[in-house]
């Protein structure tokens, strides 16, 4: 593995385990068994780190993503759960992993920039196998990438009885996110 590789897979190891706040040049040096220098060498900034340890994270996301909703799904709307129910885990697993979908470094507000097109850009991104099941949708993704995005948003903070195992988030799902979509069952 190069030394490149080496240092942004320690940063994403770090945020990980420690979150954006957790994240330090010193604690990727320990990590990745380099020095603070040859880091910098690399990578000017810890922003400059950050932006393209989150950038790695979210293809590896996307893909796990999309691989456990096409494995799962045999309509589009089972898709569009599937994605839901997979995205929900992913971001619960990692926390650290939420400014990829929010730059702020976490912070989840709708008003301002704080979900902003990156965050739009990674939603699209999981559903655009979509089309594959419902090709007359492509007008609406960027829609329906938004309102998958703030019910993500919604799952990821909040938990009730209704969507607590993955079976009933599923159900609730197909109650109510689907029907508003227009995708087919």
């Amino acid at each position: 593995m190069d030394v490149h590789t080496r240092i942004v897979d320690a940063a994403i190891q770090r945020m990980a385990a420690a979150g954006y706040e957790g994240l330090s040049i010193s604690s990727v040096a320990r990590l990745s068994g380099l020095s603070r220098p040859t880091i910098y060498a690399h990578f000017g900034t810890l922003d400059q780190l950050v932006a393209e340890a989150l950038e790695k994270a979210a293809v590896q996301v996307i893909s796990r993503v999309i691989e456990r909703a096409r494995e799962e799904a045999a309509t589009a709307a089972d898709y569009v759960v599937e994605v839901m129910v997979a995205a929900r885990a992913e971001f619960r697993r990692s926390p650290a992993l939420a400014p990829i979908a929010f730059p702020q470094h976490g912070t989840i507000l709708f008003d301002g920039d704080a979900v902003g097109p990156g965050a739009l850009d990674l939603s699209r991104s999981f559903l655009l196998p979509l089309l594959e099941f419902q090709p007359e949708l492509e007008p609406d993704l960027e829609e329906i990438a938004e309102t998958c995005l703030r019910w993500l948003v919604s799952l990821v903070q909040f938990e009730s009885a209704r969507s607590r195992s993955d079976a009933k988030l599923r159900a609730y799902l197909h109650r109510h996110l689907v029907s508003g979509l227009g995708v087919t069952a």
